[in-house]
């Protein structure tokens, strides 16, 4: 990629970046918990400058790189591009938020993270990308926004000026390699135009929905969609592809009306395990005492639960929960299951990981309907 590609760029995305006091540093912490994904991460902060890759690489090839957590008002704009590079070579995912010590050496997510202008180029690198942050049980939402380009008062420019064939063709190469580096990045080519439309000392700050259509972000839309199965004499609605284990089931038994929460993986003593850790039977027994399900936005109480281990289907072990009939009509509309244990705690919240589970979009009602018809008799 050429310099004078390089130098334009910086022109295009940042004629008024903000001073940060220092380079940005990488520094890898933890929250202190005993769990494979969601208790360390990579805090990136200060602004973008052209040794940034550097530090990145050395950073990286002395092995500690987990997720990066952007905390910047941006810099330069092709170090930002060399350092998505980076970070998509090194399969690392990216978010923003912005972290604190809470005791120790001990480190804890707090609201307020901002990437901006360079900091957003530097984030389309992810494997992954959030808008925002989620570790552990935390969960903010951060600003990300893209600063206006100049390439749009380049390009009328050339109406109005006698260039060579050579410059005109230059200009075009320019935006096209921009244009070529989001391609790279799985990212919509339509975030050019968004930017060089932009008003002078305006900004795009993507909404949620636009984030998701331009693919700034990642979606689990098609990561975890829901079906109708058999179960027994019955049907139920569960989550999943054909042949997928880990996932939730929603169905009837009788009476009663259950939400269940399956695990592939099982530790020797045969306690479910997710990616984070694994959860002991007592563990299980005292994080549903009194706790709430969180379906969306809405609070229902939870009833009976029970461990059942070695399922019909593969499944290695199930957790289920009696619950109102209401909080399963309520998961066609919403997108993410929690459990809010009745004491709140850090021990508490990550025991209350077991029953949390999100999908991409909502779902056919119908499908819930049909399971709340056809309930197992026994």
């Amino acid at each position: 990629m050429s310099v004078r590609f390089f130098l334009a760029a910086f022109l295009w995305f940042s004629p008024g970046v903000i001073a940060q006091a220092e380079g940005m540093t990488f520094k890898s912490v933890s929250n202190g918990g005993n769990c494979y994904h969601g208790c360390a991460w990579t805090v990136a902060e200060g602004e973008i400058t052209a040794e940034t890759p550097v530090k990145f690489t050395e950073f990286v090839e002395k092995g500690e790189a987990w997720p990066i957590m952007f905390n910047s008002t941006g810099g330069n704009v092709p170090a930002a591009m060399e350092l998505a590079r980076l970070i998509r070579d090194a399969g690392i995912e990216t978010m923003v938020g912005t972290s604190a010590p809470y005791y120790d050496n001990w480190y804890e997510p707090k609201e307020g993270g901002i990437c901006t202008d360079a900091c957003a180029i530097a984030f389309l690198g992810g494997t992954q990308r959030l808008a925002g942050l989620k570790t552990f049980n935390y969960e903010f939402a951060g600003q990300l926004s893209f600063d206006r380009l100049n390439g749009a008062e380049i390009l009328d420019s050339i109406a109005e000026t006698n260039l060579t064939g050579e410059d005109r063709l230059q200009e075009q190469v320019e935006i096209g390699l921009f244009v070529n580096f989001l391609l790279e990045m799985g990212v919509s080519p339509e975030v050019y135009a968004k930017i060089a439309a932009l008003a002078p000392g305006a900004k795009f700050e993507p909404s949620d929905q636009e984030a998701r259509d331009l693919r700034i972000v990642t979606t689990a839309d098609t990561d975890h969609p829901w079906r109708l199965d058999q179960l027994a004499s019955g049907l139920m609605a569960r989550t999943g592809e054909r042949g997928e284990i880990d996932g939730l089931w929603a169905f009837c038994y009788k009476e009663s009306f259950l939400l269940a929460r399956t695990f592939s993986k099982a530790n020797d003593a045969g306690e479910p395990c997710s990616d984070d850790f694994c959860f002991p039977d007592d563990d299980i027994s005292e994080v549903f005492e009194g706790a709430k399900l969180k379906v969306g936005d809405k609070l229902f109480p939870i009833g009976h639960a029970q461990t059942l281990r070695d399922m019909f289907d593969g499944t290695k072990v199930f957790v289920s929960a009696v619950v109102p009939r209401q909080a399963l009509e309520s998961l066609p509309s919403a997108t993410k299951v929690t459990m809010s244990p009745a004491a709140d705690s850090r021990a508490m919240n990550a025991k209350a990981t077991i029953f949390e589970w999100e999908w991409g979009s909502e779902f056919d009602p119908r499908i819930i309907d049909l399971a709340l018809k056809n309930c197992i008799s026994g």
